[in-house]
This record gives structure tokens, C-alpha cells and sequence, in this order.
């Protein structure tokens, strides 16, 4: 029988301990700023636009105490909650008020802030208060009064609490939506396992650590591969995914709009906003696009540069709001955290879990994550930019062996059957006749010029760079498009498009980068609208990129050539193609192809040797 007890006792303890082998808990981040701990505080507890209090107030008026304007800070460890009081007291005689004295100074409190585990409300508790001068002096009122007023502090205090199951709430449905669909019970586990932990107390606001156990059976056993043989079913599924994703992020972005950014807060949401969809763009060359996780991976980079620029402007004054705003941080951070677990957890950003996010901004009324072509004025407000557009791919020179930019194109006529006369009107005007190539050229080139001019009649390139720009649009028209706006092929008069049907048009711009900023319809049909969008990317990004790289680096001479080559690698290959650029710069063999064509370009737009344009064109020089 000892023998038997001794085999049980041994048999539950490991399974004891195997159970805490099977669980690993981490922390998920929740922060409050001061200032939005403020709005918070002054919601729950004062009332009025001027955000008062009043702890006393005689019928009469003669003895009156108002607090206001609560303020949250931090000093050697202790948290403070500092408010302006107004003080007026006095003698009651019938209708008469004597001898009135007032003071106006500042109530200082220190605090200790307490979360409830079962409730998630914070409280806070009152360990000392005194008062202060508007200068920020002792002072001290006659006992009476004093006492009178911290009477009535408690009350006033503890109507101070704020609710965070709001945001606990949500990071609950956040998680069940991107965390594995196939293991429901799992899941359930983990949403059940959210609990607060103890509040910090640091220099910019609070902080807690909201714990959750994972369990290690929600892992994979192994990574998901990728498909075996690729189909164009898990391609449309990965940009169904993307646009969602890219519609999410607008959103985002958009929410800003009306918010005082810095020129240094649009650059980054710039920067993110082309990056990201570059890269798309790229991977969209990949043989299997989308295998690598790779909305999930944007989501959390974009995430890691963006979040400051969020948490410093949403600050609204609705409680709601700011509880929506908190949730929404937690459930960014927390998808961050979770993917340090490793890509065997199987997270998912689904349109459901975007769905959640893009709601807890607008106080649960969910956009509709659209993937559609309208100009957003609010993205470009939040951007910093008035128009903006973004070429790519110098495609036609990738394969220029081809014996006409016709095999480029697969369409049939029917596709086209519906597009408007005034656009093939348009198109008809703007047809290459091999007859007469010499007068395409010189017709097309007097438009890029004239474009390029009214570009420069309203753009911070210093006056020295304008010759350099004016072959720089020259060089990128030739280079991405060989002057070509409109061909024919079987039969109809398309638009050009690149070989990944990304990008349109004479100066090919990619509608996917810059969808939002340009309207699409012109840019395919109107060859003037294409080349005034070419020339405001071009100068975006000398003003933007370019500027900044040369203040950066004081000791690099950077020559037109250097210049033109800089900006042209960026239009080609978006921000992040600047440096490697520069790298690549010190020696021909390590460049591109796509820079060394441009730079064969440019030696010929810079020499005034535009005959050589007639090479793409009918295939031999034109007399030009």
C-alpha cells in the first residue's frame, strides 16, 4: 500500500508539474500618458468646460472652494495629482459677506494609485495634501477653512475612477480574433487568464503589465510551409489580405488629419506609408508572394515607428474616446509582444482582427477597410503633401531584348470595349505613327518640358537644381516608359502598364503606392495628368529624401549627376532604395540595372542627345 501511495504521489506531482511546464505566461504592456490620464480624471470627477469641483459653496457665496484642471506628474517615485483651487471666505451677515479674503494657489495631493483585479477600476488613494502659491510657495489657509475643505476631498477624490474594462474588453476580442482559429479551447483559456498586474508609477504616466498564460498545445508543431505547387487562388488570397491591411493603415493615418503634426511626425508617416507599399509591390514579383507572413510582418514594424506619433496626438476629450484610444494601443502592443513568442504561435491579422482595431478609433463605428481608388485629402493632410504620386520599375528596359513593347501587354479588346470616347479620343491624339516618329518625340518632349516648368514655378528646389530636374524628368520618362503613354494592341488602344500591372503610364506610376493621393482614371488616360504626378514625385522626393541625406552628410559632394541618379533610384524603387543607392554608387559592377540604364539616360538627356530615344521607339536613332 506504501509502495502504491508513493507510485500515486509521484504520478500527480509530475502532472502537476508538467501542467506549469505546459503554460508560459508573459506580460502584455498598458500605458497611460499623464496628459491622458488627466483628460480621464477631469472627466470622471469635474464638471463644466472649465472642469471644476466644488467642495464648498454658501448659499450666499461667502464661502466658496473650487478645484480644477487636475494634473497628474511624478516626483522621486510618488505620484502627484496637482489642482488650482480658488478659495473665498468670509463672515455671513444677512445679505452681507464681511471681511472676504480670497486665495487662489494650487492644491497638491500625493496619490497612490490602486487597480481593482476583479473590476479593472483605478482608484487612487490620498496620502498627504497641502497647499501651495501660484508661484508654487507654501501657503496655508486659517484651520477652519482648510479643515472644511479637506472634508470634502475624499468624496471628490474618489469619484476619480476609471474604468479599464474597456480595454481589457477589447484586447479579449482583439486576441480571439488573430490568435488560431482551429484551437478554440486554447484560446479561451488565454482570454480567461488576462488579469492586471501591479500599477507603475514612472516619469511619463502609468503603467501595468497585463498578464496572460499561453499554452504551449496552441503552438504548431512546426512552421506552415509554403504551397508546394502556387496558385493564383493563394495569390488573390494574399492581396485580398494586403489591401485590407493597406486600407487599415490609411485609417490609421487619416485619424491624424486634423491633428498639429510636425514636419518630422509626417515624414515618418510618409516614410512607412511608401515603404510598406513598395515592398507589397515587390513581393508581388516573388514566385510565391504573401508565404512569409508578410502582412503580419508589416503590421508590427509599422507599428514599432508610428505608436509614438499615436499616443502623443489622441488625446480627445470624450472618456470614451480616450478608453477607445488606450484599447487600441494595448491591442497594437499587444499582437507585438505576442510575436516575439515566434511564428509557430500562428498569428493572424485577419480583416477581422483590422476590423477591431479600426473600431476602438472611432468609438466602436467600424470603417468599412474599402480597398478602393477615391483621393483621400485627409491622407494627404496627414502626409504633409499637396499632391504626391510615385512612378516605378524602369520594366520596359528589364526586358528590352523583346522585340516590341506590344509583347508586353496581354489584353484582349473586349476588356476595353467600355472605356469612355473621350479617353480614346484623348489616347488617338497620343499614338506613336512609325511613319513620323520625329514628331511623337518632339510633340511629347515640348509636354514633359512644359509639365517639368510649371513644376518649377512652384516647388523649393533651389534655383541651381533646376536644370538638373529638367533632365531628371526627361531621363525618368525615357527610362520608364520610352516616352509612351498609349499603345495599340490587338486592335484597342490601352494604356501602358507594367509587366506586374502595378504601374501606368509615361512616367509609370504605381497606382498601388500612391492610391489615395492621385486620381487613377487620370493618371491612365491623361498623359499631362501622368507627367505633372512624375514631376511632383520627383521633386517629393529631392525635397523630402534627397535634402535631408545631403544635411546629413556635409562632407559628401553631391554633384547633379550624383543627384539625379539618388532621386531616380528612390521614384524606381521607393525610400528605402536612397541608400542603398549610395552604396552602391562607389562601384558601377554593384549597382542595379535599373540605375545603370537611368544613367545612360541621363548622359543622353544631358548631352541633348534625344535622338537616341528613337532606339525603344522605331528602333533605330531619330533625327531629333
Amino acid at each position: 500500500m506504501l509502495q502504491a501511495a508513493a507510485v500515486i504521489f509521484f504520478l500527480v506531482m509530475v502532472s502537476s508539474l508538467q501542467g506549469q511546464a505546459a503554460t508560459r505566461t508573459i506580460s502584455v504592456p498598458m500605458a497611460m500618458d499623464y496628459d491622458m490620464l488627466d483628460s480621464l480624471a477631469a472627466n470622471a470627477a469635474f464638471t463644466g468646460s472649465e472642469k471644476q469641483a466644488v467642495l464648498v459653496k454658501d448659499a450666499d457665496g461667502c464661502q466658496t472652494i473650487l478645484v480644477s484642471d487636475p494634473s497628474f506628474r511624478e516626483s522621486e517615485g510618488t505620484l502627484f495629482l496637482d489642482m488650482r483651487i480658488h478659495v473665498r471666505y468670509g463672515i455671513s451677515a444677512g445679505s452681507f459677506c464681511l471681511f472676504p479674503t480670497s486665495f487662489d494657489g494650487y492644491l497638491v495631493t500625493s496619490q497612490q494609485p490602486v487597480l481593482d483585479p476583479e473590476t479593472w477600476q483605478l482608484r487612487f488613494t490620498t496620502l498627504s495634501s497641502r497647499l501651495e502659491t501660484l508661484d508654487r510657495k507654501p501657503a496655508r489657509l486659517a484651520d477652519y477653512i482648510w479643515q472644511r475643505a479637506q472634508g470634502y476631498l475624499p468624496g471628490l477624490l474618489d469619484g476619480i475612477a476609471i474604468d479599464l474594462g474597456i480595454p481589457r474588453t477589447a484586447l479579449e476580442k482583439f486576441l480571439t480574433a488573430v490568435l488560431p482559429k482551429d484551437k478554440p479551447e486554447d484560446v479561451l483559456r488565454i482570454v480567461d487568464s488576462l488579469r492586471p498586474g501591479p500599477v507603475e508609477i514612472d516619469k511619463t504616466g502609468l503603467s501595468f503589465q497585463q498578464q496572460v498564460d499561453i499554452p504551449d498545445t496552441i503552438f504548431q508543431k512546426s512552421a506552415p510551409s509554403a504551397p508546394s505547387v502556387f496558385s493564383q487562388i493563394h495569390k488573390r488570397a494574399f492581396i485580398n489580405a494586403w489591401e485590407t491591411w493597406d486600407a487599415f493603415l490609411v485609417h490609421l493615418i487619416t485619424t491624424l488629419s486634423s491633428r498639429p503634426l510636425t514636419p518630422d511626425e509626417q515624414q515618418i508617416l510618409l516614410d512607412v506609408l511608401l515603404r510598406l507599399r513598395y515592398a507589397f509591390s515587390q513581393e508581388l514579383d516573388n514566385p510565391d508572394p504573401g508565404t512569409d507572413d508578410f502582412v503580419r510582418k508589416q503590421f508590427i514594424m509599422s507599428w514599432k515607428l508610428m505608436s509614438p506619433i499615436f499616443r502623443h496626438h489622441l488625446k480627445e476629450s470624450g472618456t470614451d474616446s480616450m478608453l477607445g484610444y488606450l484599447a487600441f494601443f494595448s491591442a497594437a502592443d499587444s499582437l507585438v509582444t505576442l510575436d516575439q513568442l515566434g511564428p509557430l504561435l500562428g498569428l493572424d491579422i485577419s480583416r477581422q482582427g483590422l476590423h477591431h482595431l479600426a473600431a476602438l478609433l472611432v468609438e466602436g463605428k467600424a470603417p468599412s477597410l474599402n480597398y478602393d481608388s477615391d483621393i483621400s485629402p485627409d491622407l494627404k493632410s496627414a502626409l504633409g503633401i499637396g499632391q504626391a504620386g510615385s512612378g516605378q520599375t524602369g520594366w520596359y528596359f528589364r526586358l528590352k531584348q523583346l522585340p516590341c513593347l506590344y509583347c508586353l501587354i496581354s489584353v484582349t479588346a473586349s476588356a476595353w470595349a467600355d472605356v469612355p470616347e473621350k479617353h480614346l479620343m484623348h489616347a488617338r491624339q497620343w499614338l506613336l505613327n512609325q511613319e513620323s516618329p520625329d514628331v511623337y518625340l518632339e510633340k511629347t518632349t515640348r509636354l514633359l518640358k512644359e509639365q517639368t516648368q510649371k513644376k518649377l514655378q512652384d516647388t523649393r528646389i533651389p534655383g541651381n537644381r533646376h536644370a538638373m530636374f529638367r533632365r531628371t524628368v526627361l531621363a525618368t520618362a525615357w527610362q520608364e516608359s520610352c516616352f509612351r503613354q498609349f499603345i495599340e494592341a490587338q486592335g484597342s488602344i490601352i494604356y501602358l502598364r507594367s509587366y506586374n500591372q502595378t504601374s501606368v503610364g509615361i512616367m509609370q506610376i504605381n497606382e498601388r503606392v500612391w492610391r489615395g493621393i492621385y486620381d487613377q482614371d487620370k493618371l491612365r488616360w491623361d498623359i499631362a495628368y501622368n507627367v505633372m504626378t512624375g514631376c511632383d514625385i520627383l521633386e517629393l522626393y529631392f525635397t523630402r529624401y534627397a535634402v535631408r541625406w545631403m544635411k546629413n552628410h556635409p562632407d559628401r559632394a553631391v554633384d547633379d549627376d550624383f543627384l539625379a541618379g539618388m532621386i531616380y533610384a528612390m521614384y524606381n524603387g521607393g525610400p528605402k532604395h536612397l541608400e542603398k543607392y549610395v552604396q552602391h554608387s562607389t562601384g558601377s559592377d554593384n549597382s542595379y540595372l535599373s540605375d545603370r540604364l537611368f544613367r545612360e539616360k541621363w548622359a543622353w538627356v544631358k548631352q541633348g542627345d534625344l535622338s537616341q530615344i528613337g532606339r525603344c521607339l522605331a528602333g533605330r536613332p531619330i533625327p531629333f
